[in-house]
């Protein structure tokens, strides 16, 4: 099987436990010089994991952004995540892979984004309404572009997204996900307890349309 991997934690979380049950092939998608061409190849060497990566010009992004077919009108985001994914998609067919995993909603579940932490910081109880409308959204538009993304060439699951998972990450109070100025504070103490290396439990949370680089193709 394949993940679909940026070297961030929760990409390495997935490629960790895979690879305890299966062959696993990381593949990533990024332009020349972006934060996620070092991260790739540094966090697979740290798991000792092959990594096949994909450098995306402006050529590459245009003929991607030209297969979109999605339900609603799509945003640079959404080109960029659809590049991203129907890249490394097409990369895990090419290397015998059925199947591929996606880290999506682990953000969500387990407050990696920025806005998050600061809401908390004014109102607890609205910054974990935030989380729990943004977990709800997903199913409306983020994994529905990103399945159609990649089931072009294999088949895609969203780990993060299991009933057991989300369930139990829900009812997490909030401190123990963001605390100390820490975000994703309790995924990283799993990770951790899961044997991950620390130089990936500790890696920094960056949105993958923007620490691959594909944001600035699309803005």
């Amino acid at each position: 099987m394949a993940v679909s991997f940026s070297g961030g934690l929760d990409s390495s979380i997935i490629a960790l436990l895979a690879a305890r049950y299966a062959e696993v092939i990381l593949c990533s998608a990024y332009t020349a010089g972006s934060r996620d061409e070092a991260a790739a190849v540094m966090a697979a060497k740290a798991l000792g994991l092959e990594v096949r990566g994909t450098v995306v010009g402006e050529g590459d992004a245009a003929r991607e952004a030209g297969t979109l077919d999605l339900p609603f009108e799509a945003g640079p985001m959404d080109r960029a995540l659809w590049c991203i994914y129907s890249t490394t998609s097409r990369t895990a067919a090419e290397s015998g892979a059925e199947l591929i995993l996606l880290g999506q909603l682990a953000d969500e579940l387990f407050g990696g984004y920025m806005k998050y932490a600061l809401q908390a910081k004014e109102d607890e109880a609205l910054a974990v309404r935030m989380m729990e409308q943004d977990v709800d959204a997903a199913s409306d538009r983020a994994f529905v572009r990103d399945e159609l993304a990649c089931a072009r060439f294999v088949e895609v699951r969203f780990p993060f997204a299991d009933q057991g998972v989300a369930g139990f990450a829900r009812d997490i109070p909030l401190s123990f996900k963001i605390g100390g100025g820490e975000r994703k504070a309790v995924l990283r103490m799993a990770a951790a307890n899961l044997g991950l290396p620390e130089i990936l439990v500790r890696a920094p949370k960056k949105a993958a349309q923007y620490s691959s680089g594909l944001s600035k193709l699309f803005g």
